[in-house]
């Protein structure tokens, strides 16, 4: 299932020289290695947050934690 994270590796390529095609290629590698180390739910936010754009007090609903908790969720992820 392709993520809107995919398509935007997938249409960067459409835009990108093969040098810069490949860098991208390697980041998003990185990034997901990254992700893969977060727990499922985190991730799970950290992804809506910052590819699909919602906000913080949307993930809070989503989860069901508090808008404090899903802060330090995505400021930890960052980390």
């Amino acid at each position: 299932m392709a993520t809107k994270l995919d398509e935007a590796y997938d249409a960067s390529d459409l835009l990108a020289t093969s040098e810069e095609s490949a860098e991208l290629r390697w980041d998003g590698r990185r990034i997901e290695t990254c992700m893969q180390e977060l727990e499922t739910d985190r991730s799970s936010a950290f992804r809506c947050a910052y590819v699909e754009g919602l906000k913080d007090e949307t993930l809070a609903d989503v989860y069901g934690v508090p808008l404090n908790t899903t802060r330090t969720w995505l400021q930890r992820s960052l980390l």
